[in-house]
C-alpha cells in the first residue's frame, strides 16, 4: 500500500514505485503533507495514472489498488483471496491491460463447466468485474470485463438455496440447548432476524428496554467492531419472552451482551450449532437461515413487508422485495380470499333481468 502515516507530524504521505517509460528504469516518488488516508490516496490514484498509465500493472495488483480504495477489511480480503486464486488464477500475474475480452469469455465458459455453485460462480465474476471497472475507471481505459455476465441459478438451485424453520422447529432445537447463552444467542437471531455479526458485537450500553439498538457487526474477536453491512444502525424491539431471557446477560460488567470483554467466537458458535441441531434431529439449516425464518415467518403471518424491510436492516424494500418474491407470489390467493369474502352478495346473486 503507498500510503502512509506519518506519526510525528501527524499527517499522511504517498510513496510508490514506478517505471519511467521513457528511460525504462523504476523510480520512486514522495509526497507529503496530507491531512488524511482519503486526501493521500486521492493524490496518489491522480498523479500516479500520469506516471504509470496502467500499463504494467497486473492484474493482482488491481486487486491491491482496488481493495484500497474500497478500504476493505483483512477477512474480507481474505475471501477475496479464494475467489481470485481458486477461479481466476490464470490472469492474475498477467498485465491487466493485456487481457483481452475474448480471454474473458473463454475464461467464463470454462468457469461455466465447473461444479462450483452458482452464486459462488457470481461472486467470482462481480469481484473479477469490480476490480476491472476500478481500474479503467481511474486510468481511463477501455473495460473488457463487459462480456462477464451472471449465470442463471438452476431450478434446483432456487429451491435449495433458502431452508427455514417454523417457530415450532426452532423450539425444538433450542429446547436442546442446555448453555443459557448460548440459548440465549440463538433466540436472539431467530426472534429479532439479526445478523450473526451483528449479533456478536451487540453492545451492553446499546440495549433498551425491550429493545436494542443494532450499530455494529463483529465477524471476528482479532477485527473488532466494525459498521452494520448497510453502514446505518437500527433499533429492533424484542418480544417479552426474549427480552426476559437476555436479562441476566445485561448485568455484566463486560461489554459484550453475548459473551464478555470480547464477544462470541464464530467457531464456537458453529460447533455449538452443529452440536444442537444433530441432537434436535431436525433437517440441517445455516445459521444465517434464522434470518430468513424470522422474514419468512413475519411475512407469511401477514406483516407489513415494510415493517419487515426495517426490522431486518436491508438496504432498501428492493432488497427485501426481491429476497422474498416467492413468499409474496404465495399470499396472492390470500388476497383474492379477502377481497371475494368481502365482496359475497349478502342474500345471493342477484338477477340482472329484474332490475
Amino acid at each position: 500500500m503507498p500510503v502512509y502515516k506519518d506519526e510525528q507530524r501527524n499527517t499522511w504521505y504517498v510513496k510508490f514505485a514506478y517505471k519511467d517509460l521513457s528511460s525504462g528504469k523504476f523510480r520512486t516518488k514522495t509526497k507529503r503533507g496530507f491531512r488524511t488516508c482519503k486526501e493521500a490516496k486521492k493524490w496518489e490514484r491522480e498523479n500516479h495514472v500520469s506516471e504509470v498509465g496502467g500499463t504494467d500493472i497486473t492484474f493482482r495488483e488491481a486487486v491491491s489498488k482496488y481493495e484500497d480504495f474500497m478500504e476493505t477489511t483483512k477477512d474480507t480480503r481474505r475471501k477475496h483471496k479464494e475467489h481470485f486464486e481458486i477461479r481466476f488464477g490464470e490472469f492474475l500475474d498477467k498485465k491487466i491491460s493485456s487481457i483481452t475480452t475474448t480471454q474473458l469469455s473463454d475464461w467464463r465458459q470454462g468457469l461455466s463447466r465447473t461444479p462450483y455453485s452458482t452464486a459462488t460462480k457470481n461472486t467470482t465474476i462481480a469481484l473479477v468485474k469490480s476490480v476491472f471497472k476500478h481500474h479503467c475507471d481511474v486510468y481511463g481505459v477501455k473495460n473488457p470485463s463487459h462480456v462477464l455476465k451472471k449465470f442463471k441459478s438452476t431450478n434446483e438451485e432456487i429451491l435449495e438455496e433458502m431452508k427455514v424453520w417454523s417457530p415450532e422447529q426452532f423450539e425444538q432445537f433450542v429446547s436442546n440447548i442446555d448453555e443459557p447463552e448460548y440459548h440465549a444467542f440463538f433466540s436472539f437471531l431467530f426472534w429479532t432476524g439479526c445478523r450473526r455479526g451483528e449479533a456478536i458485537a451487540l453492545q451492553i450500553k446499546d440495549v433498551g428496554y425491550k429493545i436494542v439498538n443494532i450499530r455494529y457487526s463483529q465477524t471476528n474477536q482479532k477485527d473488532g467492531l466494525k459498521p452494520t453491512k448497510t453502514r446505518q444502525s437500527r433499533a429492533v424491539q424484542l418480544d417479552d419472552v426474549l427480552w426476559n431471557e437476555i436479562q441476566p446477560l445485561l448485568s455484566k460488567e463486560t461489554p459484550y451482551v453475548f459473551g464478555g470483554a470480547k464477544g462470541l467466537s464464530p467457531k464456537s458458535i458453529e460447533r455449538r450449532w452443529k452440536k444442537y441441531t444433530e441432537k434436535s434431529g431436525l433437517e440441517y439449516i445455516r445459521i444465517h437461515d434464522l434470518r430468513h425464518s424470522h422474514a419468512t415467518w413475519l411475512i407469511n403471518s401477514g406483516v407489513n413487508i415494510v415493517a419487515v424491510s426495517k426490522r431486518l436492516g436491508h438496504a432498501n424494500i428492493n432488497q427485501t422485495l426481491k429476497t422474498y418474491t416467492h413468499l409474496l407470489e404465495s399470499t396472492d390467493q390470500g388476497m383474492m380470499d379477502k377481497i371475494n369474502g368481502f365482496r359475497e352478495p349478502k342474500n345471493g346473486p342477484k338477477n340482472p333481468e329484474k332490475q
